[in-house]
């Protein structure tokens, strides 16, 4: 009796994990570009992730939120990069958001054939004035101006790429400087440098969020330059990121 009750276990645990393993049509999304939407626009946003390249509908639990799919397709890979990270298919979206919305995230849940991914939280807005960042500027003389505080939505579009920014500080202040890239999905490992006026590096920071970098650190008056990188040099579409910089 007790060998017939250990195996109706053995049994019944092997049937909850194979109940609870990903369905094999399960869409998934592993991050969107960009990573945040504004209120008071209709913006497009592609959502890249796996078995997405097909008829999908998409849908939010945020009230008032219209979610149209515009298209599907398959995702270009980037050389030395893996699809099992970074999906290979994508959908992109066209969000209207309702006036006065005060939700911070948006929840997307795709349905394909029946079958519903997990929810990806898209950012809405954000604390401070959010921009988009500017390319080129890849150096001290490109360097992106910023006021203090701001947001950057970007992306290290390419391998050895690197995004320069520059602020003015008028007295001496804490600046606070932040990356938020791996926690939303994106592939990129930041790593964060701050140089002064005469290029001298001042800080650098790698991991400090998982993979994600920060810098707080007190700063005399003057100029400053902030170095966006991947640690590894690799960049591409599946490389964006939301800069923070605030006091």
């Amino acid at each position: 009796m007790h060998k017939i009750c250990q195996f109706t276990i053995v049994i019944l645990l092997c049937a909850v994990a194979v109940h609870s393993e990903d369905k094999p049509d399960q869409p998934r999304i592993a991050f969107a570009i960009p990573f945040a939407i504004r209120p008071n626009t209709a913006p497009k946003v592609i959502l890249r992730g796996w078995k997405l390249n097909r008829d999908i509908e998409a849908k939010s639990t945020v009230a008032g939120v219209t979610l149209k799919v515009i298209r599907h397709d398959t995702a270009p890979i980037p050389n030395g990069q893996d699809a099992k990270q970074i999906g290979d298919t994508l959908v992109e979206l066209e969000v209207t958001l309702p006036e006065g919305i005060s939700a911070e995230t948006l929840p997307i849940t795709l349905f394909a054939g029946g079958v519903e991914s997990l929810p990806y939280s898209l950012l809405v807005g954000g604390r401070h004035p959010v921009i988009a960042e500017v390319e080129p500027n890849d150096g001290f003389r490109h360097a992106q101006v910023l006021a203090v505080p701001q947001i950057v939505d970007g992306q290290i579009h390419t391998d050895r790429n690197v995004d320069i920014y520059a602020v003015e500080l008028a007295t001496e202040q804490r600046l606070l400087v932040e990356v938020i890239g791996r926690r939303q999905g994106s592939a990129l490992d930041s790593l964060l440098t701050i140089f002064d006026a005469k290029g001298r590096k001042v800080i650098v920071n790698d991991d400090a969020e998982g993979t994600d970098s920060k810098i707080d650190i007190m700063l005399a008056a003057g100029k400053y330059f902030l170095v966006l990188q991947d640690a590894h040099d690799r960049g591409g579409a599946a490389h964006p990121y939301r800069l923070i910089v605030q006091n």
